[in-house]
């Protein structure tokens, strides 16, 4: 691994700003970062065939919802990390300053938003009756399309060319490394602006405020929805139906990963915020690198989460995992049986 930069070291040394950053806390955040990225990466895997194999699951809105958003982590557990390995051997502008802002928020704005998505999809099914107004499973990927075609314009600035960069370098095992771009200056359609300016863009638009609070509030709504319905349910029957736990396991869900988005990831955009406005650079001290272990295992959390708060989820994921084959039996005996029943209902028409 190559931890100086022999070719370009003493340009972008000339044109460098960090701050004082511990060389042990920079050890730990590449060894706890990778654990945390290959664990996750490896958490979001099995949501992904959990809800494609399950057939009783990947035919739910929500199931495809938790599927783009356990991919929106995997994306954003590559940039956060992997990219940060690549500057030991790619450390063109390029990559520093453009790419890796991209994927970083892109990938962050759309889990976000797919888990704002989930919540409105259980806040109809509690709220609505008309089952013409919910979510489908084909509404869900026209909306999740939507979505990504949506962050992708919204964050397309970042993928200008920059210019007149600056870089911050850490200390790593006695060699100075490339850890991240301090700032840039891009020029687009007649204007020119800076990736500090980007960064405060995102951190009082989607990012930081507008989000947080529509995850917040959806939840709180879906709550007092699922308590009405419930207290109507045992006026009318004086009982409580099985679906009601079902539904109140994927509540607890979006709810528990409310919590942790807003405790795991908002101190971070808060303080590049603060720092943009203050500093015009980005922040980069001992205080920022343990704000990014936090908000990779933000990313890290979902499944967890899931497994945590549905025993359905439980049962579904061990059979998968450990009984593949009858999982595949189920599912085929499950389609065949569903076609002698509608042969005997067109029949019947």
């Amino acid at each position: 691994m190559r931890l100086t930069f022999n070719r370009t070291a003493s340009a972008l040394l000339l044109n460098s700003s960090c701050g004082n950053v511990g060389e042990n806390l920079v050890l730990l955040f590449f060894v706890l970062g990778c654990i945390l990225t290959i664990i996750g990466t490896l958490l979001n895997l099995c949501s992904c065939l959990l809800f494609y194999r399950a057939k009783s699951l990947d035919k739910t809105p929500y199931g495809i919802f938790i599927i783009a958003l356990s991919i929106a982590d995997i994306v954003k557990l590559i940039a956060e990390y992997v990219v940060h390995i690549l500057y030991f051997y790619i450390d063109h502008r390029y990559l520093v300053c453009s790419i890796t802002w991209f994927l970083t928020l892109s990938s962050e704005n759309l889990s976000y938003l797919f888990l704002c998505a989930l919540g409105i999809e259980r806040n109809l099914k509690v709220w609505i009756t008309d089952r013409r107004c919910l979510i489908t499973r084909r509404r869900a990927c026209t909306i999740s399309m939507f979505l990504i075609i949506f962050v992708v314009i919204y964050d397309h600035p970042f993928l200008f060319l920059p210019y007149n960069v600056s870089y911050c370098f850490v200390k790593l095992f006695n060699s100075q490394i490339l850890f991240s771009c301090d700032n840039a200056h891009y020029k687009s359609y007649g204007y020119s602006y800076s990736l500090t300016d980007l960064i405060f863009i995102e951190s009082i638009g989607l990012n930081n405020f507008i989000l947080p609070i529509l995850i917040i509030s959806t939840n709180i709504v879906l709550i007092l929805g699922l308590r009405r319905r419930a207290y109507q349910r045992r006026i009318r029957l004086g009982t409580r139906k099985h679906k009601d736990w079902r539904e109140q396991s994927v509540i607890l869900y979006v709810f528990l990963s409310s919590i942790t988005f807003v405790f795991l990831t908002t101190p971070t955009g808060v303080l590049n915020a603060l720092s943009a406005v203050h500093n015009q650079k980005m922040a980069t001290n001992n205080i920022a690198l343990v704000l990014e272990l936090m908000e990779i295992l933000h990313h890290c959390s979902h499944f967890p989460i899931l497994l945590m708060t549905s025993s359905v989820i439980r049962s579904k994921t061990f059979q998968i995992l450990f009984h593949p084959r009858q999982t595949q039996r189920s599912s085929v005996s499950s389609r065949f049986s569903g076609q002698p029943r509608i042969l005997s209902a067109s029949l019947s028409q």
